[in-house]
């Protein structure tokens, strides 16, 4: 993968500069999963009808029981967002971005409104998605124990880079102290 700071031109075999607005459409619908940091959940669909929106559309999607299960949130599947923490609403929004098995996830404050257990959960599925299935994560945080998990840390001070590293000394997602 090349990287370019100010403007990405390729991932992977995608040279985007080149795409037309709806080759990019369909390159983000089928390669780049997104969390965000405010949920984005469609309030009339259960929490299954939630994640099955985009599994429906991708094309070679996760089984939507191993991640509900892998994330906690399998017996609130039948539940609407509004019956659902804070907490519970992210986990759903992050088994949506991970349900399509995206190449590249895109992760704005991950664990943001979880609590340490959970966080942890969904950091140990991450990492599992990365290595069973080679899925580029991008998370940005202000978590700091999180990068200690990554390949590459990036630091962005006052809009600019300020460090791009490798992270020599990665440790598992289990051994973090959050």
């Amino acid at each position: 993968m090349r990287y370019l700071i100010a403007k990405v031109i390729c991932v992977g075999e995608h040279y985007l500069k080149g795409y037309r607005k709806e080759k990019l459409t369909e390159y983000r619908r089928e390669a780049v999963g997104f969390v965000f940091q405010f949920y984005n959940l469609i309030p009339d669909l259960t929490v299954e009808e939630n994640i099955e929106v985009v599994a429906d559309i991708a094309e070679n999607p996760l089984s939507i029981d191993e991640v509900l299960e892998a994330l906690d949130i399998a017996k609130y599947r039948t539940r609407f967002p509004k019956e659902l923490s804070g907490g519970q609403q992210q986990r759903v929004a992050i088994a949506r971005a991970m349900i399509k098995n995206p190449k590249l996830l895109l992760c704005d404050e991950l664990t943001g409104a979880l609590d340490t257990k959970s966080s942890l959960a969904v950091l140990k599925f991450v990492e599992k998605i990365n290595k069973q299935f080679g899925t580029t994560i991008v998370i940005i945080t202000h978590n700091e124990a999180i990068a200690n998990m990554a390949d590459r840390v990036v630091r962005i001070k006052d809009g600019k880079v300020a460090v791009n590293e490798i992270n020599e000394a990665k440790c598992p997602a289990e051994a973090l102290v959050l």
